[in-house]
């Protein structure tokens, strides 16, 4: 038993882990070609794909619509932000006990009412011109295409600052429930549950950014069938990317634990090399006759 035991522990030793890699990587190439080919597909998209080049013109007409959304956004948005933040403070000052409100109280509820109103009107006012200026060049082009990227940053940005977030509640409920084990096993636990956060941001995310591409076609007024295919496309190119990131650090951590692991199986053999010295020995006992 002890011998089979040594056995194992020396082929595991012995474990080429790159050649695993390879041939763990062919066999799901081979088995499942149309998934790797949209995931290659995905890649090459997010990787070179800039939209289509427009006309002068239409450029023109991009930058002076998108200049009008701007300067309505700077000026009159923030401005009525403002007032609705002052209505707002009022409203809360004038406010009675247990959610009681005397006749100053529901005129300064009218108030904020009033303002928000006209924070919806300057959305609109805005909104209309950003509608204005994402159709005179469509969402196939150079700034649709970056407006698309810029939506993905930032839920990729979301959703790893989510799980950062959850990592560090983790980390705190960690440190108050393990004090009697060691370090490694701890910053092993966290790292895990880093990953486990990251996963479930990351997931998150892509959710999020699908809204958001929906949400640019519809600005965009691109038609049905464009805005469908248009739709695919961006997101076999974010999931693969997401799902590339992921399985680079699933990767990561498993050739990480499978180095460790082996190390010590080389250890270890050597130590039973060392100790086994060979077969043992026989005592023969002479027997004493009298």
């Amino acid at each position: 038993m002890a011998q089979r035991n040594s056995e194992q522990v020396q082929k595991f030793a012995e474990l080429d882990v790159g050649a695993l890699v390879v041939s763990t990587a062919t066999g799901f190439v081979k088995k499942r070609p149309v998934t790797v080919s949209v995931w290659v597909l995905g890649l090459l998209l997010a990787a070179f794909a800039n939209g289509f080049a427009v006309s002068e013109l239409q450029e023109e007409s991009y930058s002076i619509a998108l200049g009008n959304a701007q300067e309505v956004d700077q000026k009159e948005l923030s401005k009525a932000l403002a007032n609705l933040r002052r209505a707002e403070d009022k409203h809360y000052s004038v406010k009675g006990w247990f959610w009681s409100c005397d006749d100053r109280c529901m005129a300064a509820k009218d108030k904020v009412a009033m303002a928000q109103s006209e924070v919806a009107r300057v959305q609109e006012k805005r909104d209309m011109f950003l509608r204005e200026a994402r159709r005179e060049v469509g969402i196939w082009s150079v700034f649709g295409i970056r407006d698309i990227r810029s939506s993905f940053w930032r839920a990729w940005q979301a959703g790893k600052d989510m799980a950062a977030r959850w990592t560090m509640f983790d980390a705190m409920f960690v440190m108050f429930n393990s004090r009697e084990e060691s370090m490694m096993s701890t910053v092993l636990q966290l790292v895990l549950q880093y990953i486990m956060n990251l996963t479930v941001g990351l997931v998150g995310a892509c959710f999020y950014f699908a809204y958001n591409v929906y949400t640019l076609i519809v600005s965009y007024g691109e038609p049905a069938l464009s805005g469908i295919a248009f739709f695919l496309l961006v997101m076999v190119a974010g999931v693969s990317l997401v799902g590339t990131y992921l399985m680079a650090i699933y990767g990561t951590v498993a050739g990480g634990g499978l180095f460790l692991v082996k190390q010590a199986a080389k250890t270890a053999a050597l130590e039973g090399n060392r100790g086994g010295g060979g077969p043992p020995r026989r005592v023969q006992y002479r027997q004493h006759h009298e």
